[in-house]
């Protein structure tokens, strides 16, 4: 046996012996790789996925511009040529909509997979000899986070891409009749097309937008009112305070914008100045989508079968004997307190050994990092083609793998720094921003058992 063989196994043996220690199961992850690419199958997460060009939607409205402005024959050059351009955009946005559309689509049916299993846990504590009543809140919490986050797939993605991707559709193909519009019976199709009938989508989804608003906004109103007056917050008021105010706003201008982006593009089918209401309307949708996407969405392990691990399992372990809200509560001070220790050079931590690869992918799993690091080996650019299939060599086609810590130890030696100087770099990046992600998410869950306590 060679001595890489052998600093392999004991590498190993570290990893069994920590899991005997701190009784807690090593993690795998499943990964299948399809067409040459690598994909992750198991843990699944709920991702932050909403696509930056689908701020641009509303621009499709813009898109008949030219055929309703200059909605005579016969139909000027210039106009022409504003037509030319403004209808292929709108068609374009279209296939944006598809694309966010099937994006979210696969959020919704992971979201109602874990609904269903929080459902049949609570009813499964529910029916036990002497149910856990901190145990099912905490549940109570994770469902409401999870309400909040289907409506929010269906309503702010799936609806706004099927109304306004649809209305896009219309837009861009009366504008480009419009072309030909010396035709009547092209002329007619088009001033429906490009007019009433194209913007009454966005019409209807900016009323349905506002009503989820109204909802969103009074709904973290009373997350923040709730938290304020809870004495055990009182280290992470601010940072409550901040991301309840962050969603509510949000929804006050999405749900604003929208309506009056609607109405806007009714009146454009007859009159000019139209344009003018829905210009800001359509700068403010880019700016909504960028601040959901930087400030207020996350990505997220999903609770299921497959995958029991996270917040629900650890603290269902120590909520006995803990104060009600203690273990949520440490799980947000943890995560934050690791979140500004990893910013920190070169050591983020005295118990962590920066120089060694056992110790970093040690400190990965003790912090549920390690199927959010192969996800990143996996796909990130920065990681080398060669370093990424030693870790990923027993992957073949159309097969199913797990890919547990051990294995990333046995790759060869002469790759093992590189490897150990990536999970430094992941920690650095994109681990730090899977603990903003956790965070937003506890905050919210603390909001929603807090609100609940006192209704």
């Amino acid at each position: 046996m060679c001595p890489s063989q052998h600093l392999s196994d004991s590498k190993t043996e570290l990893f069994v012996q920590e899991e005997h220690e701190t009784g807690k199961i090593v993690p795998m992850v499943t990964v299948v790789r399809r067409r040459g690419r690598l994909h992750l199958v198991h843990p699944s997460w709920y991702r932050n996925s909403l696509l930056a060009s689908t701020g641009y939607l509303e621009f499709a409205n813009a898109g008949d511009f030219a055929a309703n402005v200059w909605n005579e024959i016969p139909v000027p050059r210039h106009a022409m040529i504003l037509m030319a351009i403004g209808g292929p955009i709108a068609l374009l946005m279209s296939i944006v909509a598809i694309r966010d559309f099937v994006l979210s689509w696969r959020n919704v049916k992971l979201l109602r997979a874990e609904r269903q299993y929080l459902q049949s846990l609570k009813s499964q504590y529910l029916a036990s000899p002497s149910p856990d009543a901190d145990l099912i809140r905490l549940i109570d919490s994770r469902l409401g986070v999870g309400w909040r986050e289907l409506g929010t797939e269906l309503i702010d993605r799936i609806a706004m891409d099927v109304f306004l991707g649809f209305g896009a559709l219309l837009v861009g193909t009366g504008t480009i009749m419009a072309i030909w519009g010396a035709h009547p019976r092209v002329f007619d199709a088009s001033n429906l097309l490009s007019g009433f009938v194209g913007n009454a989508f966005a019409a209807a989804f900016g009323v349905i937008n506002a009503i989820w608003s109204i909802y969103l906004a009074r709904r973290f109103h009373r997350y923040n009112q709730a938290c304020s007056r809870a004495p055990a917050l009182s280290p992470f008021r601010d940072r409550l305070r901040l991301r309840f105010n962050k969603f509510k706003w949000h929804a006050i201008v999405s749900g604003s914008t929208g309506l009056i982006a609607g109405a806007a593009s009714m009146v454009t089918a007859k009159m000019w100045w139209g344009y003018v209401v829905l210009a800001p309307c359509m700068v403010c949708q880019v700016a909504c989508n960028r601040f959901w996407r930087i400030h207020l969405g996350y990505d997220r392990p999903v609770v299921s079968d497959h995958d029991q691990r996270g917040i629900l399992i650890r603290e269902s372990q120590e909520i006995r004997d803990e104060e009600k809200d203690g273990p949520l509560l440490d799980s947000l001070a943890s995560t934050v307190t690791l979140y500004n220790a990893l910013g920190a050079l070169p050591s983020p931590s005295e118990a962590l050994d920066w120089t060694s690869l056992p110790s970093l992918l040690q400190f990965l799993v003790a912090n549920d990092l390690f199927d959010s690091l192969c996800g990143w080996l996996a796909h990130d650019k920065a990681v080398p083609s060669d370093v990424r299939e030693a870790v990923f060599r027993h992957c073949s086609e159309h097969v199913a793998t797990s890919i547990t810590p051990d294995l990333l130890l046995q790759v060869p030696a002469s790759l093992q720094p590189q490897l150990r100087d990536l999970c430094q770099q992941y920690l650095q990046g994109a681990g730090r921003k899977i603990l903003l992600y956790r965070e937003r998410y506890i905050l919210e869950m603390v909001g929603s058992m807090i609100s609940k306590d006192i209704l």
